[in-house]
Formats: C-alpha cells, sequence, structure tokens
C-alpha cells in the first residue's frame, strides 16, 4: 500500500491510497466466495455457479461490498502510518474495482491545528470587589414576601394598579352584542364574577387599567380595541364598548415575617433569612467577578494565538449556535417566522461565535494537556450527574445516551478546559 499526502487547505489534507493489485485480488476471491455460496442462477445449482458468471451478474454488488468492506480497512491502516489527527472525513473518491489491477483513492480530511500556545501565566487581568449591601438583602426578603402575597377582600376600596377588581361586564360592536356578533368571544364578550388585574396584564387588553379609580358598586363604560395577533384571531382589530360594574375590590397583602412565615421557607428566624440571603448574593458576586476574569482571560487568548482551525467543525459548531441564538430569540417572544426573516443576521452572528468557540477549544485544550490535566472518571460522572439535573433527566440514562453518540469524550474536554481555565486565573497577573 501507498499512502501520499498533500494539502488540501488549513488544516485539510488529501490522502492518496493505492492498494496493489495482488491485494485487492484477495479481496475479491473472498467476496466471490461469499457470493458464490448463496448466488441463485438459472442453470446452475446454488452454489455451483462458475466464478466467472457471479461475477458477471453481480458485478456492481461486489464492487459495492468491497468498496464498502475493504477500503474504510485500508484507509484506517493508512491513517496510523500517516499519523494525522483527524477530527472529520471530508470526502472519499468512489473507485471502479477490476480484476488484476490496483486500486486508488482518495480521502479528503480535516485535521487538528498545530499551533504555539501564547504565554499562559501572568495574563493581565482587571478585577473589582462587589460589596452586598443591606439594600440588596432587603431587595431579596421583599421580592420573597411579594412571592407570597395574597389577596384580600377590602369594602370601600378605591381601585389602585396591582389591585383586583371583580366585574360583570358586557361588550357590544356596532350596537350589537360581541357574542352574537363573534360567537367566538364567548366569556369576553360578557361575564359576571370575574376578578381582573388592575394592571396591562388583564385577559381584556386595556381593562386593567380602566379600572384603577372605580370601587365596588361603580359602572363605567370602556372602550376597547382588541389588537392585532389578539389569542382569539376573530377579535384581532375588533373595536368594542364595555359596560362594566365593580362588585369587590380585592388589595394585595404581603405576609409577615413571623414564626409560621419562616417555618414556610424552613428557616429558624428572620437573622438566619437575611444571612442566608447574603450568602448567596456574596455567591452570586463572586460568580459574577470570576466571570469577567475569564472574559478577559478568554480574549487575551484568542488575540495572542494564531492558528487555523477546521472548516468542518466550525460548520458543526455554527449549526449548534444557530440553534441556540433562535432557541434564545423564541424564549424573548419571537415567533418561528420573525426568526425567520433574521436568518442572514443569525447566521452571520453564529458563524462569528463558532469561529472564536472552537479557536478557543483548541487552545484551552492545548494549554490543558501542557499542563497534564486530566479528568477522572469520578469527576466525568458528577458532570453528568450535573447536566442530568438540569436536563431532567436520570443520570445513567443521560450516561447511556452519551456513549450511544460517544460524546462522552467531549465531557472530559470541558472538565479538563474548566481546569485549565481555573488555573490561569489562579496564575493571573490581576490589576
Amino acid at each position: 500500500m501507498k499512502v501520499s499526502l498533500k494539502d488540501a487547505g488549513a488544516c485539510r489534507k488529501t490522502m492518496t491510497i493505492e492498494i496493489p493489485a495482488e491485494k485487492i485480488d484477495i479481496e475479491r476471491e473472498e467476496t466471490l466466495k461469499a457470493y458464490a455460496k448463496f448466488a441463485n442462477i438459472p442453470g446452475f445449482r446454488k452454489g455451483k455457479a462458475p466464478k466467472h458468471v457471479i461475477a458477471t451478474k453481480y458485478a456492481k454488488e461486489i464492487n459495492q461490498d468491497i468498496q464498502e468492506r475493504v477500503l474504510p480497512k485500508y484507509y484506517h491502516e493508512a491513517l496510523q502510518e500517516s499519523a494525522l489527527k483527524v477530527v472529520n472525513v471530508v470526502n472519499a473518491t468512489e473507485v471502479d474495482i477490476k480484476e488484476n489491477e490496483p486500486v486508488s483513492f482518495d480521502v479528503t480530511v480535516d485535521i487538528e491545528p498545530e499551533f504555539k500556545l501564547p504565554k499562559f501565566t501572568d495574563i493581565p487581568v482587571k478585577t473589582e470587589k462587589i460589596e452586598v449591601t443591606d439594600a440588596q438583602v432587603q431587595e431579596q426578603i421583599d421580592a420573597i414576601l411579594n412571592q407570597h402575597a395574597n389577596y384580600e377582600e377590602v369594602e370601600g376600596k378605591t381601585i389602585e394598579t396591582g389591585d383586583m377588581g371583580q366585574l360583570t361586564y358586557e361588550a357590544t360592536t356596532n350596537g350589537q352584542s360581541l357574542q352574537e356578533a363573534i360567537p367566538e368571544a364567548k366569556g369576553i364578550g360578557a361575564g359576571e364574577g370575574y376578578w381582573v388585574s388592575a394592571d396591562e396584564h388583564a385577559f381584556i387588553p386595556g381593562m386593567g387599567e380602566a379600572l384603577v379609580g372605580m370601587k365596588a358598586g361603580d359602572k363605567k363604560a370602556v372602550n376597547i380595541e382588541f389588537p392585532e395577533g389578539f389569542m382569539v384571531k376573530e377579535l384581532a382589530g375588533i373595536k368594542a364598548v364595555y359596560n362594566i360594574e365593580v362588585t369587590a375590590v380585592r388589595v394585595r397583602a404581603l405576609p409577615k415575617i413571623d414564626e409560621e412565615f419562616l417555618g414556610r421557607l424552613q428557616v429558624e428566624s428572620e437573622e438566619a433569612l437575611r444571612s442566608t440571603i447574603r450568602e448567596q448574593l456574596e455567591l452570586q458576586a463572586e460568580n459574577m467577578v470570576l466571570g469577567k476574569k475569564h472574559e478577559q482571560i478568554i480574549k487575551y487568548l484568542i488575540k495572542k494565538t494564531k492558528l487555523d482551525v477546521p472548516e468542518s467543525v466550525v460548520q458543526e459548531q455554527t449549526r449548534n449556535v444557530m440553534y441556540d441564538i433562535a432557541r434564545q430569540r423564541m424564549m424573548t417572544g419571537l415567533t418561528q417566522e420573525q426568526i425567520a426573516e433574521q436568518q442572514e443576521d443569525i447566521l452571520k452572528e453564529a458563524q462569528v461565535r463558532a469561529l472564536e468557540n472552537v479557536k478557543l477549544r483548541y487552545i484551552g485544550l492545548g494549554i490543558a494537556s501542557e499542563l497534564e490535566f486530566e479528568a477522572s472518571e469520578a469527576e466525568i460522572d458528577e458532570e453528568i450527574a450535573t447536566m442530568a439535573v438540569r436536563q431532567q433527566k436520570d443520570a445513567r440514562e443521560l450516561r447511556k445516551e452519551m456513549e450511544e453518540n460517544d460524546s462522552i469524550g467531549s465531557v472530559g474536554d470541558q472538565i479538563r478546559f474548566n481546569k485549565a481555565l481555573d488555573h490561569m486565573v489562579e496564575k493571573a497577573k490581576i490589576k
């Protein structure tokens, strides 16, 4: 077997592999024997047809069989001989296998980049100390109280923003009952005993704001225009007049920080609650400071390292980043149609981020190798358990999935990368 290499681009090589005729003939002979055992040829008993007849009748199948079974074997032998660190097979040429002739085929592969690591100690990093204030602790206390707030009915209360009013209402459009004009408006066109929040979140657009200033017993006519994209599409753009009456008012009541409330939170005292919240805020502050250090180190590594990266790996990463960007934008309320309109911008953003991600991965893992950082099985198990909690899956099932799609190695790589990043933070030159 002869193997020759030539450059086919940045981090890309084309291997030309030539297999001698005698080796191909041996493989061809073995394949013919296998076909001869089961071939049904008219005029011959099963397994008794001459080889030249079988070779003619099954020429296409035999050729395909040798390509699928034999060529990969020689490719892997060539790979070991060349010592290339292949990350992806980009292309492989098809060949026509003929008797008594050598076979030559090309395999184009992307390989890991070779580059010089930057200096990774004494990286200049600016940092700041974030103090947790009493006001921030109180803000969190207030948020907890609001989460546990109840609504209490109050007589004679004038509705303010955030209160709730109980309504009886009936709507008309162009002088006709809204429910009669648009049957799909049932429940929206008329109702009795409905509680409506006096804010912009009311289920009838504009109704919440209209309640402000009213009290139980008050009546009012409210002009409403349903927006485009309203949940009941038949009402989109419709103008209606709502005759409403407030029958009761509720106000938001915050709980007292007493023994019962603290028991629900499973803390012994208000002091213990404040102490726990302060510790959580301090941990968040520490993580924020650490995150800013990481950002500075990452920018330094990218700036100080000159390397080309495999195009196929960048393409794979680009697809992943595009998916993440689209998912994040959908979480902000964008529709699939709106995201489709932004596809070109999403692609451009994804390409930039993907290229940086791939470069950073190779740099970080290169530093991890230089420092001989490894990921133990216990560390990998712990990380998979954390991932399982985040994905709401069983850890054993998740590990099985990852083993099946050969992604356990990526978990180990991430652990090694994180160790390298932590090391660089520890050895950074703090300003």
